[in-house]
């Protein structure tokens, strides 16, 4: 079984001899199985040669569990399943478990949610018996373009109605004066004016918010369309606070709140024909680095790059970038950040850019000394309260010397925003702006104590303009 045989073959005639090698032949084995194999223990399996006798043994493997299963509990939407897996030729048993299988929904509306009522959806399971029902939310008017009932004139409030565009019931009529966007058209600046799609100077006068993390609320339609009838007022600056729990120290939820208020703002401002300006209001009245733009300068990029391409088909829209540098802010600071956000805003639109600039946007003449370069559309802002800065020389130095100048915030009460209003101071500012065409935009919508806010302390009315709730 195990050796080659060698044969040896002679020629007779010759004697030569060759040797011829027949392999062996390997054992020819017998099995005999000594012990069978079961579940838990190998077999012993003996394998005798027929031909030379030669014993060896080998193992039998263990064989596979004879498994039987047992339902435990039965799988269902909600439940898992449990099923016991047995062996009928052993003690084994393991349990397996099977997820729940999660109801297969089917959605039926019964009723419609309409603009002001709530609508009910039936959910029901294609595999059990659940049955339930929610809220459908109702989903608030949708407002529609203006409707022009009447055109105005010199003399004469024109008199539009706003429309839902789902029901179509009238949701405001106002008077108004065609004093904005509608009629002027995307604005741009010649030399040191501001000029409207015709190339005439243009004024833009109107309203702020106050900080949108506190007063997001105003920045609703109702309450933008009631201060544009009552005012005649042709823009609103809406103040996204950097701080003070603000778009860049706030939470993500405060964040969001902010940038979806200010967008709903601009959306219903655009709608009523005006124009807006987005303000990063940095002012560092509890974070002492932001006095300085420069702290913010990656959260503000990322800012004007969004809301500038969000914005990009919109020509109504002025981007004012940095609000009240203070403390030991520099010009220099200014203008480094400038350069910075600028082209972030470019990449999108050639809208109007304000640029402030140190002691609170009150330091024009440092900007007349070294002004921007190379830049278009852009104007320099200040900021005056007329209780506290009686004197007008900058404003009128800076714009008889050819700086464009805009005033994005005043007041005629004191710099705090609060304390006595003095008539004479602002109304010598405002003879002084108005001489000129230049643009002003008073601080602020809000219910806040300080004299500055336009409606009365704790007033909860947003859309009553007369006396008494001013």
């Amino acid at each position: 079984c195990t050796l080659d045989e060698i044969k040896m073959f002679t020629c007779e005639l010759c004697g030569i001899v060759e040797l011829e090698t027949i392999s062996a032949t390997g054992h020819n084995y017998k099995e005999e199985i000594i012990e069978e194999a079961t579940c838990i223990n190998e077999g012993i399996l003996k394998l005798t040669c027929e031909k030379c006798n030669q014993i060896k043994m080998e193992s039998i493997g263990i064989r596979e569990h004879s498994h039987y299963e047992e339902v435990i509990q039965q799988l269902t939407c909600t439940t898992d399943g449990i099923i016991k897996i047995k062996c009928s030729n052993c003690d084994f048993e393991e349990y397996k478990t099977t997820s729940a299988t999660g109801h297969g929904y089917i959605e039926e509306i019964i009723e419609d949610a309409t603009c002001l009522e709530n609508g009910i959806l039936q959910i029901s399971c294609e595999f059990c018996d659940m049955l339930d029902e929610k809220v459908i939310k109702a989903t608030g008017h949708i407002i529609d373009e203006a409707e022009v009932i009447r055109r105005p004139s010199t003399t004469i409030a024109g008199k539009r109605e706003f429309h839902c565009t789902k029901c179509d019931v009238n949701l405001l009529t106002q008077n108004y004066v065609d004093n904005g966007y509608f009629k002027n058209g995307k604005l741009s600046v010649n030399g040191r004016d501001l000029v409207n799609k015709k190339g005439d100077k243009f004024q833009l006068y109107g309203l702020s918010t106050h900080g949108l993390q506190w007063f997001g609320k105003y920045a609703n339609f109702n309450t933008i369309a009631a201060l544009q009838e009552g005012f005649g007022m042709n823009i609103i600056r809406f103040a996204l606070y950097t701080s003070e729990n603000g778009y860049c120290t706030g939470t993500e939820a405060k964040k969001k709140q902010m940038l979806e208020d200010l967008i709903e703002g601009i959306d219903a401002a655009t709608k009523l024909g005006l124009y807006v300006i987005v303000d990063w209001h940095m002012v560092g009245a509890d974070d002492v680095a932001d006095k300085n733009p420069l702290t913010y300068l990656e959260e503000s990029k990322e800012f004007f790059s969004y809301i500038s391409n969000y914005y990009k088909e919109q020509d109504n829209i002025l981007y004012e970038i940095m609000n009240e540098p203070n403390g030991n802010t520099t010009w220099a600071d200014c203008k480094k950040y400038a350069e910075e956000v600028i082209p972030c805003i470019r990449q999108n639109t050639d809208g109007i850019i304000l640029i402030g600039n140190p002691k609170w946007t009150a330091d024009l003449y440092s900007v007349m000394n070294d002004p921007l370069e190379g830049y278009e559309n852009i104007m320099y802002t200040y900021h005056f309260y007329a209780a506290t800065h009686s004197t007008t020389s900058q404003v009128v130095n800076a714009y008889d010397n050819g700086l464009p100048v805009f005033i994005s915030e005043f007041g005629f009460m004191e710099s705090s925003g609060d304390g006595s209003i003095s008539e004479s101071n602002g109304t010598k500012w405002k003879n002084i702006l108005d001489q000129r065409i230049i643009s002003y935009v008073a601080w602020n919508i809000s219910n806040s104590p300080g004299s500055a806010s336009i409606f009365k302390y704790n007033s909860y009315d947003m859309v009553n303009v007369e006396d008494s709730n001013l």
